[in-house]
């Protein structure tokens, strides 16, 4: 009761001050639900934003913006080793696929987390076994009902006008004898609007009435309690309170991560990735593979050659062995020096050194071997062995 009369005491200037605005007439009144946290609009947040300090008055308050990623939460927003309450507040409410994670996790360490939206986010619900409700038959009703437990466990009614906003939001559970939620609060259908979590050492709590932290409600009646029953439940040993308001949060994605969000391209990429993947392993082993030594061609004439001559000389056929290889060096002649090999004279001789650079001498004798050759001599193995080595001298000697 100490804390409700500060916090009437402290806030009633305001009201006053919020009065005297509204009641200028020389200025339209702007109806737009912006919930912002420092205007005095009818459906922003100035009383609750600046209330927070007097709630917990123990607690530093720090704006964030709506646009900022949770991710991690424990490590951007814990300035100290202590407690913080992360409160955001807006029309609809939507987070990343990381983020309910990260969010439920800064749960779990201790942490108090007050989301309060009019349609929050489907992951977050599946996640919390919670699904929201159709739109209310009452919707557009003048006046309409909301109700709160306070502090004492008491069950208090409170009553909004209606201006282009309802406050019949709620939640519907399909677990209804073993919810793992506390029913804090009820919309006029008795569809539950506010619901606590205890998860690890933290509570999440959700709140689906939104204008029930706006300018408009709170000074209608004796709606300024709302707020002091609402945070009663939750714990004030905290040291950061951390505010979030928007109108619609729409998480912004980067292509890559719409890409990953929607199952169905998530799985493509994937699939897509490991044939990649596969086929690259399959090709780094194929081109892995030793490719053999293949041996430079072989000239096949002179291989040919040879194995016919160890073939005649095998068989002692001397006369015809030197025939074929007088054949194949005047062939060699006409070939590589464009001489006429008819006729053999002294002439021929000459030519044939010259064009070849061996010596008169050199080149005479072999001529002079060949003529015998062609004259029909007898050979024998002495004078093949002869004939060879002048043939020989005259391909690689100098």
């Amino acid at each position: 009761m100490i804390r409700l009369n500060r916090f009437i005491v402290l806030l009633f200037p305001a009201l006053l001050l919020l009065l005297s605005g509204c009641s200028r007439k020389d200025q339209p009144t702007y109806w737009y639900a912006d919930f912002d946290k420092v205007s005095k609009n009818p459906y922003s947040l100035y009383l609750t934003y600046n209330s927070l300090p007097i709630l917990f008055p123990g607690a530093g308050t720090e704006k964030l913006k709506s646009s900022s990623r949770l991710t991690n939460l424990g490590y951007q927003l814990r300035k100290n080793k202590g407690k913080s309450m992360l409160m955001m507040v807006g029309l609809r409410l939507q987070f990343a696929e990381d983020e309910v994670d990260s969010l439920l996790a800064f749960v779990e360490a201790g942490h108090q987390v007050v989301l309060s939206a009019a349609r929050f986010d489907d992951a977050l619900l599946e996640r919390l076994r919670l699904e929201q409700s159709p739109e209310s038959t009452l919707a557009g009703k003048k006046q309409q009902l909301i109700y709160l437990k306070d502090k004492d466990n008491q069950v208090q009614s409170y009553s909004y006008a209606y201006h282009d906003r309802d406050i019949l939001a709620g939640f519907v559970s399909q677990d209804t004898v073993t919810a793992p939620f506390f029913i804090l609060g009820r919309n006029e259908e008795q569809q539950p609007d506010c619901v606590l979590y205890a998860i690890g050492e933290g509570k999440l709590i959700l709140h689906a009435a939104p204008v029930a932290f706006s300018n408009h409600f709170l000074l209608q009646e004796q709606n300024r309690k709302y707020l002091d029953a609402f945070f009663s439940y939750v714990p004030g040993n905290f040291s950061n309170v951390y505010f979030v308001s928007f109108n619609y949060r729409d998480v912004s994605y980067s292509d890559w991560g719409v890409i990953w969000r929607n199952k169905a391209t998530r799985t493509a990429l994937l699939l897509t990735l490991l044939a990649l993947l596969v086929f690259i392993l399959f090709e780094m082993k194929r081109r892995q593979t030793i490719i053999p030594v293949i041996p430079p061609v072989e000239n096949a004439s002179v291989a040919f050659v040879e194995t016919i001559g160890r073939l005649y000389f095998n068989k002692k056929d001397h006369a015809n062995l030197a025939e074929k290889m007088v054949q194949h060096f005047l062939d060699f002649v006409r070939n590589h020096y464009y001489l006429n090999t008819n006729l053999l004279d002294q002439e021929f001789v000459r030519n044939l050194s010259a064009k070849s650079g061996k010596a008169i001498a050199q080149t005479d004798t072999l001529v002079h071997y060949i003529r015998e050759v062609q004259s029909g001599v007898k050979a024998d193995e002495a004078f093949l062995f002869t004939l060879y080595n002048q043939i020989r001298e005259f391909y690689h000697g100098k």
